[in-house]
C-alpha cells in the first residue's frame, strides 16, 4: 500500500525504531488520541507477554502498530480492497472501518518495513481474532480490548481480565462471548465467529 496515492496523509522518515517511527508518524498526523491509544495497547500487551513467555518487543511492536492505518478513511480503505480484488467480509462492507487491522498490516509492512509475519498476523486480526490464532495474535486481540479508546473501563474488563489468569484462549473466548451476549457487536466479521468455534473446541 503506498501512501503517497493518500495526499492527505503526511509521510515521515523511517529509522527501523517502530517506537519513534510509530510516533512521529501518527503526531506529523494528528492522531494524537491514537497515539495514546497505541502506548496504552503496547504497555499492556508487553504486560500479557510477561504472563506467558511471549517477546517483549515483538508484543510492543503490535501494539504500537496495530491501528497505524487510522490515517486512511474507511472510504478509501474499502476502495483499496476493491481495486485489488482482495477478499472482503460482508461486515467490512457495512462497516469499513473494520478494514483498519488488515489496512495496518499492510501499512506495518509496505511503509514501515515490518516482515515479520508474527507481528503481522497479530496485527491483522487484532479487531476480530480469528481461526487457530498465535500466541501473539490472541495477546494483542485481548491489550487492544483491555485499553480501549473509549471513556472509562471497558464493561467486560474484569470478566476478560480474570479469565487471562487462566490462558490465552479462555481470555479470548470470554470477550467474544460477552459482546455477543450483550449485543456489542455491530455486524459479525466471519473470522469472530470462526474464532469462537475454534476456541470453543479447545
Amino acid at each position: 500500500m503506498n501512501l503517497n496515492n493518500y495526499r492527505y496523509v503526511n509521510t515521515t522518515k523511517v529509522t527501523g525504531d517502530i517506537v519513534f517511527d510509530v510516533t512521529s508518524f501518527l503526531l506529523r498526523n494528528n492522531k494524537q488520541k491514537t497515539l495514546k491509544h497505541v502506548i496504552d495497547v503496547a504497555n499492556t500487551n508487553s504486560e500479557i507477554a510477561e504472563m506467558y513467555g511471549l517477546d517483549k518487543d515483538t508484543c510492543i511492536a503490535c501494539g504500537y502498530l496495530h491501528d497505524i492505518s487510522a490515517v486512511i478513511t474507511p472510504n478509501d480503505m474499502l476502495t483499496y480492497m476493491i481495486e485489488n480484488n482482495l477478499f472482503i467480509d460482508e461486515s467490512e462492507i457495512k462497516y469499513p472501518f473494520i478494514l483498519h487491522q488488515r489496512i495496518s498490516r499492510l501499512i506495518s509492512k509496505d511503509f514501515f518495513n515490518v516482515d515479520d509475519e508474527t507481528i503481522l498476523s497479530a496485527i491483522e486480526c487484532h479487531t476480530t481474532l480469528k481461526s487457530n490464532p498465535s500466541k501473539y495474535d490472541m495477546a494483542l486481540f485481548i491489550a487492544d480490548k483491555l485499553s480501549w479508546d473509549q471513556e472509562g473501563r471497558p464493561p467486560f474488563y474484569n470478566v476478560v481480565s480474570n479469565s487471562l489468569s487462566h490462558s490465552l484462549e479462555k481470555s479470548c473466548l470470554s470477550y467474544i462471548n460477552y459482546i455477543i451476549d450483550n449485543n456489542m457487536i455491530l455486524y459479525p466479521h466471519s473470522w469472530i465467529i470462526e474464532s469462537k468455534e475454534y476456541l470453543e473446541k479447545i
